[in-house]
């Protein structure tokens, strides 16, 4: 207010530009008329003596010079200047005396040839009122503020880092200033730098939630993509999903990696094991079990050409079953095997029926454990 007073100029305070490759630009004066366009930034030191201000006060003004604009700085006595090409040095302070900087101000334009005059008490004082006023509105906060917008931001809002101090509730929705935030879940509570606007106005959130629940989206399967649709047979062997109670076969990917627990659908089995459906999807990948148990019978099968029927006929033609395993043939037997047999005489009348393994019977070229009735078991000659 006491430059606009001292000048007869329009002076608009904290405008705003874009320039190109960075974020929105405030600017604390300018002057459109006649001054074509100054734009003037204070430094005082206790805003621009903070580490990194001196870097980012570079590369504001370098920008703003490259686009082409008409800036000048005024920084408080004491701070190093700014190292851009054409630049001019001004100073003001120590301290933050209005009139001070209003006075480094006055040098600014007089050297540029524009109106500058004293201004009496009874002025100064006016224009001081004046922008105490405007200062008040300020600090009250915008007619609608981010937390009008998005009230869920109070509570994950932390800190403001480029203007310390100032909530959300006194900066309307479209504000640039870079903050820090807390996700409010309990389970996260994870920290996250992100400007105002992109929360209040594009409502962006936590983005390890967001992640957790893109993943959460992208493993569910849509309509004739799931486990249940694909393939019923194994669905109905699922007891559950391991870490995820309540989900069923309906929220499964066939091919997916999440440990589940199944059951074994044979009778005589019923074992129970974990397995993703991933591995459970290819062939004779199911129960673990029974698969030994397929592999302990598949070594015990003989070879071609090698089986009792092969080299014993006569001893499979007596082969009534395999005790243990009646499904079994004499085309499926070792001659050396230790499954126990029944077997019945071949010779016509007689009813000789015993039991016997063909390792027993195929020993000394099939004279082994025959017909207890044919060949009865013949007396010691040891008196008593």
């Amino acid at each position: 207010m006491l430059v606009e007073a001292a000048c007869g100029l329009e002076v608009v305070l904290d405008h705003r530009l874009r320039l190109p490759g960075r974020r929105q630009d405030r600017f604390d004066l300018y002057l459109p008329e006649p001054a074509r366009g100054l734009l003037i930034d204070l430094d005082p030191e206790w805003t621009h003596g903070r580490p990194g201000s001196l870097e980012r006060d570079t590369a504001k003004t370098a920008a703003a010079f490259a686009a082409g604009l008409d800036v000048e700085r005024v920084r408080s006595r004491g701070l190093p200047p700014v190292p851009v090409h054409g630049l001019v040095r001004h100073v003001a302070g120590p301290g933050v005396n209005p009139e001070d900087w209003a006075e480094a101000v006055g040098v600014v334009l007089r050297r540029r040839g524009l109106s500058w005059r004293q201004l009496t008490p009874a002025e100064v004082t006016a224009a001081l009122t004046k922008g105490a006023q405007l200062w008040q509105r300020a600090v009250a906060g915008p007619e609608v503020s981010a937390v009008d917008v998005a009230p869920h931001l109070e509570e994950e809002f932390a800190a403001n880092l480029t203007n310390p101090g100032k909530t959300p509730d006194r900066m309307p929705p479209g504000c640039n200033d870079v903050c820090l935030w807390r996700c409010r879940k309990p389970d996260c509570g994870y920290e996250w730098k992100a400007a105002l606007y992109s929360r209040a106005l594009a409502g962006r959130g936590c983005s390890q939630c967001g992640h957790a629940q893109v993943g959460a989206a992208n493993s569910r399967p849509g309509p004739g993509e799931s486990l249940a649709e694909v393939n019923p047979t194994m669905a109905e062997e699922l007891i559950e999903v391991v870490g995820h109670p309540g989900w069923t076969a309906f929220d499964l990917f066939p091919a997916s990696n999440k440990t589940c627990q199944w059951r074994c659908p044979e009778p005589y089995c019923r074992f129970e094991y974990p397995a993703p459906p991933s591995r459970r999807t290819g062939q004779s990948s199911g129960c673990p079990r029974c698969a030994r148990r397929r592999t302990v019978t598949g070594r015990a099968r003989p070879k071609p050409g090698r089986s009792l029927q092969d080299v014993h006929p006569a001893l499979a033609d007596e082969l009534v079953e395999v005790i243990d395993e009646p499904n079994l043939t004499a085309k499926e037997l070792r001659p050396s095997s230790a499954k126990v047999c029944r077997w019945a005489c071949s010779r016509t009348g007689c009813p000789g029926r015993w039991d016997a393994t063909p390792d027993q019977r195929s020993r000394r070229g099939g004279t082994g454990k025959r017909c207890p009735v044919c060949h009865p078991p013949r007396r010691s000659r040891t008196q008593p």
